[in-house]
């Protein structure tokens, strides 16, 4: 036993061949052209179905920021018309508060010759 263990260390310790291996394809520079193929047809319909589908989102995204644009132009210009028409209201309601006044009520009244009475005077909402 001695002497096959001696064996097994005589053969790692001997130097061996060195052993050139030559190499069985070369690289060779591959033109695009060529790559393109060896690019598969389903491969070429993938990505040209991710393309399509990039170009359509794009489209579809604008086309909504578009609308959400116009959207926000017609809510301001509503507002606007509020703001007018509250406006409008609060002056009229100011009018009609001066013009029923029991003062203003009895000057119109004397100058078209007619009496009031206190009493039958009421305030109106």
């Amino acid at each position: 036993m001695a002497e096959l263990k001696r064996q097994q260390y005589d053969q790692f310790d001997s130097p061996q061949e060195e052993i050139h291996q030559t190499p069985d394809s070369f690289q060779v520079f591959v033109s695009p052209g060529d790559r393109l193929k060896k690019i598969t047809r389903i491969e070429k319909v993938a990505v040209l179905a991710f393309l399509v589908m990039l170009i359509g989102l794009s489209i579809i995204m604008v086309n909504y920021r578009n609308e959400i644009s116009k959207t926000q132009n017609d809510i301001t210009s509503i507002q606007t018309d509020i703001d007018g028409k509250e406006k409008t209201a609060t002056q009229l309601q100011q009018e009609k508060s001066e013009l029923s006044r029991s003062d203003r009520l009895k000057e119109v009244a004397e100058k078209a010759g007619l009496s009031i009475n206190d009493a039958n005077l009421r305030k109106v909402k």
